[in-house]
């Protein structure tokens, strides 16, 4: 039983929302906690080891600290990039994995699913695009936000409603036992080890996510379940990308992040 999590919900819940929080606290092994007309700061205060509460609200799901820092499902920078690929104007990371209509996509870090929904948006209903968050209940605040959020582009809504969430936990729980060759791309966008400016959009999914760095093994693994080819995510002055031998580099001359490729398996 976890006890640096508790699932908890809005005031006074009906049946049906009590009954979707026992849900989650069974899958995340945490105490579920009543709440009535409490503040947060008394429910922690039951709680004294619980760092972090999942909020089961009627219209979505929450996470606070004891902080205060709340982490929300929204596409993040999904809608503005999906608007400048309609208008025609390039995005490296489609660049990146030569992402063509019917192509099988493996995010191994999900975070707001924003550039999962890009990918989903561009391979269509005939392809398939995966998703795995390190921390589970932000996997599940991004899971369920995938399928009720609701924006005014109707293409992104739809793009949203297919991906889908394969794995909460650490990517390699999931590499080490997927099949050789089950995707033509295998994607990683880590927590970079030197921050850009633009991450300020980040700052709750860094309070909340899964900040372990990315593995020689993971990328082997990747390797090997990767059809075209595997893409790492960096900031353009990060010297990850050489440590782990990546020299192809896609991004604008002057971006902050760039995308590696990596070659397959043979």
């Amino acid at each position: 039983m976890r006890s640096d999590l508790l699932v908890t919900t809005s005031h006074k819940p009906d049946a049906l929302l009590w009954a979707r929080a026992e849900a989650y606290a069974t899958q995340l092994a945490c105490p579920l906690a009543s709440r009535h007309a409490e503040g947060m700061p008394v429910v922690f205060g039951r709680y004294p080891d619980a760092q972090r509460a999942l909020i089961v609200q009627s219209h979505r799901l929450l996470l606070v600290d004891r902080a205060g820092t709340q982490f929300f499902f929204h596409p993040n920078l999904g809608a503005m990039r999906l608007r400048n690929i309609l208008r025609g104007q390039p995005d490296y990371l489609l660049e990146a994995m030569q992402l063509q209509p019917g192509d099988s996509v493996l995010d191994c870090t999900l975070g707001y699913a924003g550039e999962a929904s890009l990918c989903a948006h561009v391979v269509g209903d005939a392809g398939e695009v995966h998703g795995i968050e390190g921390n589970p209940e932000v996997g599940l605040v991004v899971r369920e936000g995938l399928q009720v959020f609701v924006t005014d582009k109707a293409l992104l809504n739809a793009a949203m409603r297919r991906v889908r969430v394969v794995h909460l936990g650490h990517h390699l729980e999931f590499l080490r036992t997927c099949p050789d060759k089950r995707y033509d791309i295998v994607y990683f966008d880590p927590f970079f080890d030197v921050p850009v400016d633009t991450e300020e959009t980040l700052v709750p999914l860094k309070a909340f996510g899964e900040h372990a760095p990315l593995t020689a093994e993971a990328l082997t693994q990747a390797r090997r379940i990767a059809r075209r080819r595997v893409v790492v995510k960096t900031a353009r002055w990060s010297e990850q990308l050489a440590e782990f031998g990546i020299t192809e580099l896609v991004g604008g001359k002057s971006g902050r992040v760039v995308y590696g490729v990596l070659p397959v398996a043979v």
